[in-house]
């Protein structure tokens, strides 16, 4: 792991820390998906950061991020299947295409992404708002609360909790 993806995946964890504790005081949905949000951008910018070179100035990279967790080279398949707790490369493969669409959703809650709509930041339609993210019941949030959403977050906590051990990956 270079010295920009350790300052990247620092952040990030410091974040997820900061997810975790909201999520357990029950507090409106938009401040934990907030963090959450924050966290998987930043951990896709800490992983892109691996060839030493700047990524991309985006907000999205977190479904970028798990497509390429599906795509690595053949001799870390195996590897990584296991890090994430998958016992074979293909099921995790299986697995990462059926929360992409959660993973999009979550991307799409930052304010940059959001198209003037629901996102956990700021009151909406930014011309004239009518909308607060604090009594938002957003939809993102559901589907983190079923099987594949929370099977995502403990990926996403598992990416966090053993980045080092996949960085250059």
């Amino acid at each position: 792991m270079n010295s920009y993806q350790n300052t990247w995946w620092e952040q990030a964890r410091s974040d997820h820390n900061a997810f975790t504790l909201l999520r357990g005081q029950g507090i409106a949905q938009c401040h934990s998906l907030h963090y959450l949000q924050m966290v998987t951008e930043k951990l896709a910018k800490a992983h892109f950061w691996r060839s030493g070179h700047m990524p991309p100035r985006s907000h999205a990279g977190f479904v970028q991020f798990l497509r390429f967790l599906g795509h690595v080279r053949v001799n870390d398949q195996e590897r990584i299947a296991n890090l994430f707790s998958f016992s074979r490369f293909a099921d995790f493969q299986n697995w990462i295409r059926t929360v992409l669409p959660i993973a999009y959703d979550l991307e799409r809650l930052a304010p940059a992404l959001a198209n003037d709509g629901p996102n956990p930041e700021y009151p909406w339609p930014h011309a004239q708002p009518v909308f607060a993210p604090v009594n938002h019941n957003f939809a993102v949030w559901t589907m983190l609360m079923s099987g594949q959403g929370r099977d995502l977050m403990r990926v996403i906590r598992i990416a966090i909790n053993r980045f080092p051990e996949y960085a250059d990956t």
